[in-house]
């Protein structure tokens, strides 16, 4: 397996850990809804012989029922039964079904408003007794003209999702019954969840229920002239506990647009989510993957196109309205709605104006419903999760973005709260208040709404954007009122947890920018036209010299998002600026502050201390990021778009020099932090363990001694023996800072004798003689504590939880995943490792007779037993 896998699907990222695979369902425009018309599969059309509307059949199907004309006519029974007429034409279009949770009993699995899964490309077939229900192939398509076509053809069918019965004809339609597609437990627009990866991603069991059909129907239908919406109330009863769970879910089925919008090509150096396809051609000698980015279809009125080509602005045709929520308090709308429209800056960029509009849930429109399809909603949802998130949806033929939705949870507030609170207490007064007045925390909301709507618009994270910035600029007034903390608000760069006390005042600002340089320049690329193309790849010349304009600087920089790992430390989520020692010198000198403060800041007086130490494990958490930040430096790779015809590398190792620094900056955090991070009187008020916070200092060993950052560091000396690390350097550097303290002669408290306690216990597991079931679970602990601060372990706290920390179901990205990269080989480090334990087995014979105190002599004698129990075996 590839130590790091680029341009990797979403949804297949998950399959590869699993072992599975499978085509993605959205991938690339099929030309059966292109200029050239995709053969059907072998299931004959046959006209039926007409039928009069009179029929004895017709009229006893429609007895009593709501008949409603649109798309296809609707006949609603009273008994809940549910007729679609479907006419001959609409057996040439192609559709889109989505599947969204309405209500819910339950919010384990789905919240109120939340799409399930992504909806299905669609079409109809029939012949004489029957009508199909297609699922769209379009993971692969050939060129039209192909001589290859007719077999491609035989060989991607699309394949029948579902058969109905015809039940009755009409001059020109024909009558099927869609009760028990919408109104049953349909498998592939169930709520229940049977798919193993979305455990995978989510972390967390998904309901299993069976289904109650005596307790589930159809509720209600809306017919539109280009859409059908239809509730249903469906309940189960979940296993084991055999506790009931209804949900209201509610479908769209939507006609696609005849003319699919003109893709535009994706490019890794532009961070969209995209879509693909493989092409068959007899033009190149192989099959190629056309890539193309997600985007809402923005275009000029006709009348505006040459006032448009000529640079000034105008109104798109169609703009992308939100509607938010009335369930938001007033106090939070105003930052909601801001954050929508703070996007028309880039839009203009892109030669539109008023392109992006946020208006509220109308009260007096009777069609109006923030699940149908036609409508884009910042959804509330009263959960206790704490986060937020903005899936889009997509015409998987073109890219088009079709509707999008930010689910916005009630507890992200105390997510705002912490960040604030434990990023820039110690400069602002501010938040130092259980409770931030209106105006701080809609600052924050507002980043988090415009963050959000990015999302919506097509852009994925940015997780390198904030490396851009010096880490002194970020102090100073006239920098940061221009730039704020970073040059994309799709990266996770908060507050200013540089900022020192007395910035405030000088004018320093504290959070991120409204939208960062990055952002208006990726709309740019994304949105704006481009005369006189006729077709994508008409375009890639243009594209690519927009991009190249802003080669040589680093704000207009993509870095893509690192998952189940970080080994590039210029990429990484919640840092900033471009060197995280000093960065985090700053930051942990502020959490120092805000320790020393925390009773008074934080205070609620008559309150338990409860809440009080939820407020310090966030503080906890805050001091793990910066440790984790400057831990990316050991063994470390900075990639880089690298193309043919240049110089340039895919990857650089972090040199020797910098990997030093970092070690020697981990080790003075692992031997300083209980000093102002546990101290005892508020521990003892906390009820907390002194040991609580052991785990950070055992995850720095863990991360010096990490095996895969030891076999990068090994491969290093191999691209440059001079500048970087040779492993055997590596190991003698390590050791001699680990065990510093007894190279010095000097006493070695409890936290000194944990960290080469830890160091040991590793050592000896690299050794592979030791056979020691308590060694190997302190090896494994020191392990496990360093994947969790590397978000190993389980996500990190975002604002922005899509199924997979930070990503889109169903949409592909291009990210770095770091699952499974190459270890150390046990025939390479054993010897490496034992010679390095006979070292110290020698340092600890030289120095137990001089040890200055008792428990320092103690622990020599003991870890002396150890080495030579090893050795003696």
């Amino acid at each position: 397996m590839s130590d790091i896998l680029h341009h990797m699907k979403i949804n297949s990222l998950i399959l590869f850990a699993l072992g599975l695979s499978g085509a993605l369902l959205f991938a690339c425009p099929n030309e059966a809804f292109g200029k050239k018309k995709k053969k059907k599969p072998e299931v004959a059309a046959v006209v039926a012989p007409p039928a009069n509307k009179d029929s004895v059949e017709y009229r006893k199907l429609i007895k009593d029922s709501e008949t409603k004309k649109g798309l296809f006519i609707t006949h609603f029974s009273k008994q809940n039964k549910l007729y679609w007429e479907i006419p001959d034409t609409a057996f040439d279009d192609a559709y889109l079904l989505s599947n969204r949770m309405a209500a819910t009993s339950n919010t384990q699995d789905f919240v109120a408003g939340q799409m399930v899964g992504q909806p299905m490309l669609l079409s109809w077939s029939r012949n004489e007794n029957t009508v199909f229900l297609h699922k769209v192939q379009t993971a692969s398509r050939a060129e039209a003209g192909e001589p290859i076509a007719a077999s491609f053809d035989r060989n991607f069918q699309n394949p029948i999702l579902k058969a109905f019965k015809i039940e009755a004809r009409t001059d020109s339609s024909v009558v099927i019954d869609v009760t028990s597609f919408f109104g049953g437990n349909e498998k592939c627009i169930s709520p229940i969840i049977s798919n193993p990866a979305s455990a995978l991603l989510s972390r967390k069991s998904n309901i299993k229920a069976t289904f109650v059909p005596d307790a589930s129907s159809i509720t209600g239908v809306k017919t539109f002239p280009d859409n059908i919406e239809i509730e249903s109330c469906l309940s189960f009863s979940t296993t084991p506990l055999n506790e009931p769970y209804t949900v209201q879910m509610h479908r769209s089925f939507v006609r696609l647009p005849k003319e699919p919008m003109r893709r535009r090509l994706h490019d890794m150096r532009v961070g969209y989510f995209y879509s693909d396809c493989s092409v068959y051609t007899t033009e190149k000698d192989k099959i190629y993957t056309s890539e193309y980015i997600h985007r809402w279809r923005l275009e000029p009125k006709d009348e505006e196109r040459e006032r448009y080509f000529a640079g000034e602005l105008v109104e798109p045709q169609k703009p992308i309205v939100f509607y938010v929520d009335s369930a938001f308090p007033e106090k939070w709308r105003v930052a909601v709605k801001q954050g929508i429209e703070d996007w028309n800056a880039a839009f203009e960029a892109a030669g539109f104006k008023n392109a992006v509009q946020a208006r509220d849930y109308p009260a007096d429109d009777p069609d109006f419903d923030p699940d149908d399809m036609r409508y884009s909603c910042v959804k509330y949802a009263a959960t206790t999760i704490a986060n937020a998130m903005g899936p889009s949806f997509v015409d998987p033929r073109s890219g088009e973005i079709l509707t999008a939705d930010v689910i916005w949870y009630h507890n992200i507030v105390s997510l705002l709260h912490d960040w604030r609170f434990c990023q820039t207490a110690a400069v602002d007064a501010r938040v130092r208040k259980p409770v931030f007045d209106d105006e701080v925390m809609q600052e924050s909301m507002r980043y988090v709404a415009s963050h959000e709507i990015g999302h919506t618009l097509g852009l994925m994270h940015n997780m390198g954007a904030s490396y851009a910035f010096p880490v002194d600029s970020l102090r100073s007034p006239a920098f940061t009122q221009k730039y704020g903390t970073t040059p994309s608000i799709m990266d996770y760069a908060r507050n200013n947890f540089v900022a020192r006390p007395g910035d405030l005042e000088r004018g320093v600002k504290l959070t991120p920018p409204i939208l960062g340089v990055y952002d208006i320049y990726a709309i740019d690329w994304g949105y704006r036209l481009i005369p006189d193309a006729a077709a994508p790849d008409d375009e890639k010349a243009v594209l690519t010299a927009w991009i190249e304009e802003k080669a040589g600087d680093p704000m207009y920089t993509f870095g893509a998002q690192q998952f189940m790992g970080t080994v590039d430390p210029t990429d990484q989520t919640e840092d900033l600026g471009n060197d995280h020692l000093r960065a985090g010198d700053y930051a942990v000198s502020n959490l120092e502050i805000i320790m020393q403060n925390l009773e008074q800041w934080a205070a609620e007086p008559g309150e338990t201390y409860e809440p009080l130490g939820v407020v310090y494990e966030q503080l906890v958490k805050q001091y793990s990021r910066h440790i984790g930040h400057v831990m990316a430096y050991i063994g470390g790779i900075e990639y880089s778009d690298a193309r043919q015809g240049t110089n340039a590398l895919a990857r650089t190792y972090i040199n020797k020099k910098t990997q030093k620094q970092a070690m020697q900056w981990l080790l003075r955090q692992a031997r300083t932090y209980d000093r102002w991070l546990t101290p005892p009187a508020l521990m003892m008020k906390l009820d907390r363990n002194m040991d609580c916070n052991a785990g950070l200092r055992r995850s720095i060993v863990a991360c010096l001694l990490n095996q895969t950052a030891l076999y990068r560091i090994d491969e290093s000396s191999m691209a440059d023996n001079a500048e970087n690390y040779t492993l055997e350097g590596y190991l003698d550097d390590a050791v001699a800072e680990i065990f510093k303290l007894s190279y010095q002669g000097k006493a070695l408290d409890a936290q000194e004798q944990d960290l080469q306690a830890a160091a040991l216990a590793l050592m000896m597991s690299y050794s592979g003689l030791d056979k020691n079931e308590k060694s190997a679970a302190a090896a494994k602990q020191a392990f496990d504590a360093y994947r969790e601060v590397q978000g190993i372990a389980d996500c990190p706290d975002v604002p922005c939880s899509h199924t997979a920390c930070g990503s889109h179901a169903g949409e592909n990205g291009f990210v770095r995943y770091n699952l499974g990269q190459q270890g150390i080989s046990r025939n390479r480090i054993a010897p490496l490792m034992t010679a390095q334990l006979r070292k110290i087995e020698s340092l600890y014979k030289s120095r137990k007779a001089a040890a200055p105190d008792r428990q320092t002599r103690e622990f020599y004698d003991y870890r002396l037993l150890q080495i030579e129990e090893l050795f003696n075996r």
